[in-house]
């Protein structure tokens, strides 16, 4: 019933490669392009849908998925998309379905933001009520317990959701059953406007581990190295039949719930603080400038391929057809094979 938090995990027990290293900046900084790029066509009025941005927390969202083998799984919310897109996602794929067109990983249906990629990347399509991806990663644990295949599950939710009763019955379960699984709660100190304190009357939500006897562990979800090697022992832990692992990564998100939710009720000078000091992708730049593993020639080259591959994605989103009405029916039931075959094309281009 080791129960831990505040732990430091400044001395890494899985060190990465230079090369490694500079493929988590790159995951970092294009996390960061493509929501800055995603906000600004969105205030245009040229990103259709919603916009759930995860702007400052793209420390935890690498950071965890990195700490993935390809083989498991992740069960990810509306906020997650860096951490798909770390865990294997094609952007090109991503944003057509932004613009809901067939290309998209769920050919354009549903929500923008509701992404998965289960038979590929393994990663879950996204649920909108949170965090009803707690109890299906612990139903796809049990699977991989049953399978003795060595595969791992791992959840994410907001601080917020921790107040519903899906996400103490999932953690029991999956103690009482020691499932692979790794529940991930990135917490953003605020549920949309409503604060921890008014969330929940314990310190952390990582102490709440001990009631299930598995351990707990809150981290700097700014520190993406930090984030990894959290997420790196409680996989391992449960890839080695350890049972789940709670981790809180606490940081804050520089916008708010959603696109027009602009976060009043954040305190300026906690969100200046974030910004200016805790920025997650600068601050791991400057850690690899200060061990001489990137510099300002690569970081230019860095910056130039991030900037292309999103340009390149959207044209490629905008490129691609809708759905054909008439294939508006197909897809519910998996009897008439309409999600193993190749979708008809004749959508067109332009929204009618």
């Amino acid at each position: 019933m080791a129960t831990t938090f505040e732990t430091d995990h400044a001395a890494s027990e899985h060190p990465l490669s230079d090369d490694q290293l500079r493929e988590i900046l790159r995951l970092l900084k294009l996390a960061r392009y493509v929501d800055e790029r995603l906000e600004a066509l969105y205030r245009q009025g040229r990103l259709p849908g919603a916009l759930y941005s995860g702007r400052g927390q793209e420390g935890t969202h690498v950071g965890v998925a990195y700490a993935l083998e390809p083989r498991d799984s992740l069960f990810p919310t509306h906020r997650d998309l860096t951490a798909q897109l770390t865990k294997g996602l094609d952007l090109q794929r991503v944003l057509a379905q932004f613009w809901g067109r067939i290309d998209g990983y769920l050919r354009g249906r549903d929500g923008n933001s509701h992404i998965g990629d289960w038979a590929g990347n393994r990663t879950f399509a996204v649920m909108s009520h949170l965090p009803i991806a707690y109890p299906v990663a612990v139903g796809a644990a049990w699977a991989y317990q049953r399978a003795d295949d060595g595969r791992v599950a791992m959840a994410i939710c907001g601080d917020g959701a921790t107040s519903n009763g899906r996400w103490h019955e999932a953690i029991n379960t999956a103690a009482i059953m020691r499932l692979p699984v790794v529940f991930v709660v990135n917490n953003n100190q605020f549920a949309y406007s409503t604060p921890n304190e008014r969330e929940f009357a314990v310190p952390t939500i990582a102490e709440r581990a001990a009631a299930y006897g598995i351990p707990g562990v809150r981290i700097d979800g700014t520190e993406v190295l930090e984030v990894y090697e959290a997420a790196r022992e409680a996989v391992d832990r449960a890839r080695g039949g350890g049972g789940p692992t709670l981790i809180e990564s606490v940081s804050l998100r520089w916008r708010g719930h959603a696109g027009h939710d602009p976060a009043k009720y954040v305190p300026r000078e906690l969100l200046e603080h974030y910004m200016i000091s805790k920025d997650p992708v600068k601050n791991f730049e400057q850690h690899l400038r200060d061990r001489g593993i990137v510099d300002d020639a690569s970081m230019a080259v860095l910056e130039r391929e991030v900037e292309t591959a999103f340009e390149a994605a959207h044209e490629y989103a905008l490129n691609s057809p809708y759905p054909e009405p008439g294939d508006v029916s197909k897809g519910v039931w998996v009897e008439d094979g309409y999600w193993r075959g190749e979708p008809g094309r004749g959508g067109g281009t332009e929204a009618g």
